[in-house]
């Protein structure tokens, strides 16, 4: 072990400034390296999906149109009471065994519609 160290002590020992520095510049590397890894890691994505919000549509003009929630409010109060839809929101997803039976039982040609 004596003899690993040796040769480094005598390098540090007749340039300690530049040890430091070599030091110094390994240690800003390394975590520059881990905080990369980490930022583009799951890490820190979020286990849960995103709350849903409702949303609110309104028939203009042969289109369905989004309405913000407060206008919506006010034209469901209307008495002649416009083609207004209050939408709901889904969100499903499928385990790897239960989404490739769904995909074995769903014909081919349902894929190139």
């Amino acid at each position: 072990m004596r003899a690993l160290i040796r040769p480094i002590s005598i390098h540090a020992g007749s340039s300690p400034i530049e040890t430091i520095v070599f030091f110094f510049v390994l240690a800003t590397l390394s975590y520059f390296h881990v905080l990369s890894a980490v930022k583009h890691s799951s890490f820190f994505a979020p286990s849960a999906l995103s709350p849903l919000r409702p949303s609110h549509a309104l028939l203009r003009g042969n289109e369905w149109v989004a309405v913000p929630e407060t206008e919506y409010d006010a034209l469901v109060r209307q008495p002649n009471r416009l083609s207004v839809i209050d939408l709901q929101q889904l969100s499903m997803s499928f385990d790897g065994r239960t989404a490739k039976k769904a995909r074995e039982t769903i014909s081919p040609s349902f894929y190139t519609r």
